[in-house]
């Protein structure tokens, strides 16, 4: 496969597809192109970047790859840690970022999407109509997409989601649910077999996604309680407790670590959270209470070892209060109440990036499970074992391990995560402050803190597996294809043979 640097006319019928402004092959725009938030020493830079503005020239590009038997990556705002953006052999990298129409369907509770659009954009258009998705959906909104989303997964699921236009291998354009149906609204996402299913977690691997269909809900009044806890197994089998009742929609763990990191929110940060918690409430003189409260709240996680913070949503704010009641009657027992500055503040700010990076500057990667009710114990038991037993090599190696615990149904995701000083990449730079650009640029490469957080990680993801674990953001790095029994393994490779025969869609993505 010859570089495409030297196919002029490649790039000369590329740019006659997308323009010529559309099409990248300069190292900065390749480089951050091929990159995620974690390091992979397999990484291939891309041959060139490609920008698509609707799926007709996601098609039409398809189509000529194919003819040049070109191998393609799609991508969103890549970030992933995972490598499910990261080519590992020569690829087109097809940058969605200019597909960000959203169309609303209000009185039929769908929206159209295209997936190169942002969660936090998807929002500001969905607030006028009182409404949200139903799709569970990444903090880092703030530049992740929807396309992005449905691609990798995400804890909690993909139920959202109710149809799909696909663009295949060859550039057919396929339409899923009840879009399928030429000229049909896209209402309902069951109409014979669930092809959206089939493209819902695939990681790139059958085809590129260039619009999603979502479930929209009205937005619903909630009540938000925090607990401080003595130790990890209160935490958690409060949490697990609550969670089996069906009590809150969302609960979220922090242990000592995180809960004085989400104390260093710099001025900018800071002001913007108090402005949207001020702007969330219901009158001035809640806004006043809702001030004070967070300034009561940040002191408040100083002495608390593990902090877990619910919010529950119901028809009226005296239903989602009688649930956070019976919340707090399973955890007071062996937990003491704080202000519930943590679920106001995402309520009111649900998306942000400040967590890519650490606090002071550190590179961030986590390794996740989501765990069965039953097993989350022992699991996390297990995996502080593990990291116990490596403590000396994290100490040498500069690197500290924190934990998130969530959930919003019927499981719980165990997040643990490295931080270490390290060279910042593009894709950090890319998102940074200015004031942090400058803080945080100079750092040095750190390689062996980098090898020893893959032998961990790998490490940690066997003990997960070990108590009945899945993954969200498959990526290249969780197993897939190879923890399956036979037969459903079989029929992953058969759809896979069946989409992309000559394996060029995001090849080496899911283990395929």
């Amino acid at each position: 496969m010859a570089a495409l640097a030297t196919d002029p006319d490649l790039l000369a019928a590329l740019a006659a597809i997308v323009g010529p402004a559309h099409v990248a092959t300069d190292e900065g725009a390749r480089g951050l192109a091929s990159s995620d938030l974690f390091v992979w020493p397999e990484q291939v830079l891309a041959e060139a970047v490609v920008r698509p503005g609707s799926t007709d020239e996601v098609a039409a590009v398809a189509r000529l790859l194919a003819e040049r038997r070109r191998a393609i990556v799609p991508r969103g705002a890549g970030m992933s840690y995972t490598g499910a953006v990261v080519p590992t052999s020569p690829a087109i990298v097809l940058d969605l970022a200019r597909l960000d129409r959203i169309d609303v369907h209000a009185a039929d509770l769908y929206a159209v999407v295209g997936a190169g659009c942002s969660w936090a954009r998807l929002a500001e258009a969905l607030q006028p109509h009182g409404l949200r998705p139903a799709q569970i959906n990444p903090i880092s909104g703030a530049v992740s997409t929807v396309g992005g989303t449905a691609a990798q997964n995400i804890p909690g699921g993909s139920d959202g989601f109710i149809g799909a236009t696909v663009v295949l291998a060859d550039g057919t354009i396929a339409r899923t649910g009840a879009g399928a149906r030429a000229g049909a609204a896209p209402f309902w996402r069951y109409h014979g077999p669930d092809l959206t299913g089939l493209f819902l977690g695939d990681c790139g691997a059958f085809g590129v996604k260039t619009e999603l269909v979502l479930r929209l809900v009205p937005e619903r009044p909630a009540a938000m309680a925090s607990f401080g806890f003595q130790t990890a197994e209160d935490m958690l089998a409060a949490l697990v407790a609550i969670q089996t009742r069906g009590l809150v929609s969302r609960a979220l763990a922090m242990d000592p670590l995180k809960n004085r990191d989400a104390k260093k929110m710099d001025t900018a940060e800071a002001v913007k959270t108090i402005g949207a918690v001020v702007a969330k409430a219901a009158s001035v003189g809640q806004a006043i209470r809702d001030v004070a409260q967070m300034a009561r709240g940040r002191s408040a996680l100083d002495d608390v070892p593990w902090s877990l913070h619910l919010t529950a949503e119901a028809g009226t704010e005296a239903a989602a209060e009688a649930q956070i009641a019976l919340a707090r009657a399973v955890c007071l027992p062996k937990a003491r109440e704080i202000e519930p500055v943590v679920p106001k503040a995402l309520r009111a700010k649900p998306y942000s990036i400040r967590g890519f990076v650490g606090p002071d500057g550190e590179r961030w990667v986590p390794v996740h499970g989501v765990l069965p009710l039953s097993r989350a114990q022992a699991c996390f038991g297990a995996l502080r074992a593990a990291i116990g037993a490596a403590d000396p090599e994290l100490d040498r190696a500069g690197i500290s391990v924190s934990y998130l615990v969530s959930s919003a149904g019927a499981y719980v995701t165990i997040e643990p995560m490295f931080y270490w000083r390290d060279a910042l990449d593009p894709i950090h730079m890319q998102h940074l402050s200015e004031r942090n650009r400058t803080r945080f640029g100079g750092a040095a490469p750190n390689e062996a803190a980098r090898t020893l957080i893959r032998r961990l990680r790998r490490d940690l993801v066997a003990v997960m597996d070990a108590h009945d674990a899945v993954h969200a953001q498959i990526g290249r790095f969780y197993d897939f294809a190879n923890v399956m029994d036979t037969g459903s393994r079989n029929l992953v490779e058969r759809i896979k043979a069946a989409l992309d025969p000559e394996g060029r869609m995001n090849p080496g993505s899911l283990g395929l």
